[in-house]
């Protein structure tokens, strides 16, 4: 196996909330890489990340954050170290300015800050057909690619059932899973709703998803991934959203018997 790089150790530091990996393996440059802190719900990592002077618009980190379902308190730190709000994406979906791709993510909240900000953009029927679901107005997704990379392939536009779980959209989960969405559709890197739910402390989206029979033993990635209740327990120290219930949460799902891949 060849050695890990500087580079590949503070990639993966991202991943923990424990800000002083990143002060030990930081080399000039390497606060490029903070969108893979943006996977993360981290709000004192990314301001590890804007102290450092990390480029928000070279390295699209609206757009980033919006995509991976991040946070208002997240947003509002990017805008105010001068995220332009109306910045056309140079990356993935090209051309798509952050006000279009909270509505075709799915992302009101997002879309609401954004305006009060001035954000402007025209929407397309995609872009509408998503919005007005995240609004409870419908249940009819669109045909089309997701926005942002990591999701499954093809065009059924599933991912975006645990982007509203990620989200605490109980609300529309719900509806969606009432119009034939299966409850276990795979989302962002592979995770079930279930997983994306557990992962930020949606415990009001988590018991929903138990009662509608969702996999406890569904493991994300790979055959060796994490389990919904160690995405739970991974999410409150790594990945916690302030306004997560985690104690709620781990007591949901082991009061249904998931398991867990840790020893007790």
């Amino acid at each position: 196996m060849p050695p890990i790089s500087d580079e590949d150790a503070f990639y993966h530091a991202c991943e923990q909330s424990d800000t002083t990996l990143l002060d030990d393996l930081y080399r000039p440059g390497f606060e490029r890489m903070v969108n893979h802190k943006l996977d993360c719900e981290d709000v004192v990592g990314l301001r590890w990340f804007l102290d450092r002077g990390v480029d928000v618009n070279a390295e699209f980190c609206l757009h980033h954050a919006i995509g991976r379902g991040r946070s208002v308190e997240v947003l509002r730190l990017l805008i105010a170290a001068g995220a332009d709000v109306n910045l056309p994406w140079g990356r993935w979906d090209v051309g798509r300015r952050p006000l279009a791709l909270a509505a075709r993510c799915g992302h009101l909240d997002a879309y609401s800050l954004l305006r009060s900000h001035g954000a402007e953009a025209e929407l397309d029927a995609v872009d509408q057909a998503v919005l007005a679901v995240a609004r409870g107005e419908s249940v009819s997704l669109p045909r089309a690619v997701a926005p942002v990379l990591g999701t499954p392939g093809g065009d059924d536009y599933g991912w975006i059932l645990g982007q509203f779980a990620a989200l605490d959209r109980a609300d529309v989960v719900a509806a969606l899973l009432d119009a034939g969405m299966d409850v276990d559709t795979r989302g962002w890197s592979n995770f079930t709703p279930l997983d994306q739910a557990a992962m930020n402390g949606r415990v009001e989206v988590v018991r929903l998803l138990v009662e509608r029979g969702a996999d406890l033993a569904d493991k994300a990635f790979d055959e060796d991934g994490p389990t919904p209740l160690d995405c739970a327990l991974w999410g409150e120290r790594n990945s916690r959203a302030s306004d997560g219930d985690y104690p709620g949460t781990v007591a949901v799902l082991v009061a249904a018997d998931a398991p867990t891949r840790h020893d007790s």
